[in-house]
């Protein structure tokens, strides 16, 4: 089960302050072993890390193939930087600009990695968000039949013909433009309302099992005839299948209230 509980505008802010967390973030090395030196120039072992955790290669496992084809690329780069620097191409403004934004970027969004490794949600506050906005926001399930027309006429017809005595599944297979759903008596199995377009999953909603829509409901898939035939509790995910994202979801609550914090206190001036 994926938790989707953080509004949009709080999703946005998070995504905003940890879009700097694609730089890669490598554990303090206390003293960094040299490598290589390159006219003069030292690669360390901290950059090799970097590099193989940008490559998907895990350090730990990394093969001797592995290990020199990062370094010839390293080696290669610390080269081509010293031609760089000699030529004073970081002083371009526009190289300059990149530069400072990457690093704030990667000062920033680690920082705010560290708050969050900083943070401890115990086991009461995941079990009270998993009772309250997991199993208190279960969706009910329906099984319905439609019938899909193109016109509001059309759909009044068929409710009057169902109304008289005329079988629903009959007139979906003949009529419906459905063609998925026709072919099994306008048979839609079962689904939550999130799987269906608003108009549709409020109808159904406020249907009673057995009932028929007593007037058609319009989509942008056209007119639609409802016969909800059963409903159904859904189940929750038991609470361990679902703990580790709970506490992601309340690491980021916090994280947005840090944020938020920030902003009120902080003197902001937007120029037009």
């Amino acid at each position: 089960m994926t938790l989707k509980l953080l509004s949009t505008s709080k999703q946005l802010t998070l995504a905003l302050a940890f879009s700097g967390l694609c730089i890669t973030t490598v554990p303090a090395i206390a003293q960094d072993t040299v490598l290589a030196i390159v006219n003069g120039d030292k690669v360390t072992e901290s950059q090799l890390k970097i590099a193989a955790i940008q490559s998907n290669i895990k350090f730990e496992a990394i093969t001797a193939v592995q290990k020199k084809a990062l370094m010839d690329a390293l080696v290669n780069r610390q080269l081509v930087l010293q031609e760089a620097l000699k030529e004073k191409f970081d002083k371009d403004a526009d190289v300059a600009a990149r530069v400072k934004a990457l690093s704030d970027s990667y000062v920033a969004a680690n920082y705010l990695a560290k708050l969050a490794d900083s943070f401890k949600v115990t086991e009461a506050e995941m079990q009270a968000y998993y009772d309250k906005k997991v199993i208190g926001n279960m969706p009910k399930e329906y099984k319905a039949r439609h019938i899909l027309v193109k016109s509001e006429e059309q759909a009044n017809a068929l409710i009057k013909e169902i109304d008289g005595g005329v079988d629903f599944s009959k007139i979906a297979t003949e009529k419906s433009t459905d063609t998925g759903s026709a072919a099994k008596g306008g048979d839609l199995g079962w689904f939550t309302g999130n799987n269906m377009v608003a108009s549709f999953a409020q109808a159904v909603a406020g249907m009673k099992k057995g009932e028929l829509s007593k007037t058609p409901i319009q989509s942008q898939f056209g007119w639609h005839v409802i016969i909800l035939d059963d409903e159904r509790e859904t189940s929750p995910p038991k609470f361990d299948e679902v703990k580790k994202d709970i506490e992601k979801v309340l690491i980021k609550e916090r994280l947005n209230k840090y944020l938020t914090n920030l902003n009120n206190k902080a003197k902001i001036t937007l120029n037009p």
